[in-house]
Order: structure tokens, then sequence, then C-alpha cells
């Protein structure tokens, strides 16, 4: 289950790092196919991080980390979905975008750093 997990992090790293792609060229005025482009991204996105989420869970269940706890890791599955999504929208508010962004990387390392450690 560890490497599934580390697996999904360093994915879903590469999927934030996408997304923060799509919304610099959104700020740069592209556009994006709604049905090509868009949907296929996030609900791919929202795919890896509820198998994620799950499995971190479940680790959690099985093992006592002083770092992370499981409201932490709900609202990280929460925010990579949001992110995944406000990528596209041009009118979202930067700090917080960004603010989440940070606070699903800094989650994310966690994650990786306590399976690492086990």
């Amino acid at each position: 289950m560890e490497q599934d997990i580390s697996a999904l992090s360093e994915r879903l790293r590469k999927d934030m790092e996408k997304a923060n792609q799509y919304r610099e060229a959104v700020d740069r005025g592209e556009k994006f196919s709604f049905h090509e482009e868009i949907v296929p991204f996030v609900d791919d996105v929202q795919g890896r991080a509820e198998v994620w989420r799950s499995n971190v869970q479940t680790f959690l269940s099985e093992h006592t980390l002083v770092v992370l706890h499981p409201n932490q890791v709900e609202h990280t599955y929460e925010n990579m979905y949001v992110l995944a999504t406000d990528s596209f929208h041009p009118h979202v508010q930067e700090q917080r975008y960004q603010e989440r962004m940070q606070a699903v990387e800094y989650i994310l390392n966690i994650v990786l750093e306590e399976i690492d450690t086990q």
C-alpha cells in the first residue's frame, strides 16, 4: 500500500503542476475545450485523488502519525479537486488559489516523508 500511496502522491504532484500550467495559460487568455481537455483532466485528478484519500486514510488507521490527521487528508482531497476545476476559470482569486496549491503540496510532502520513514 505504501508504494501505491507514494506513486499516487507523486502523480498528484504532477497533476497540480499541470493545473498550475493550465491556470497560467488561462491568465494569458488561452481557451480550452470543455469536453476534450477540461472534463478529462478534472475527472482524472478526481479519480486519483479519491484513491489517494482512501489509501492514506487506511494507512493512517494502521499507523499512528503525529503530523498528519484524517481531516487534513480530506481537506487535501477537496483542494485537489477544486484546484483542478479552478485552473480553467479566469476569475479565481489568485491568492486563494496559491494558498490551496501550497496546502496540497505541503500535505503531499508530509505523506511522502511519512511513508519513507515507515
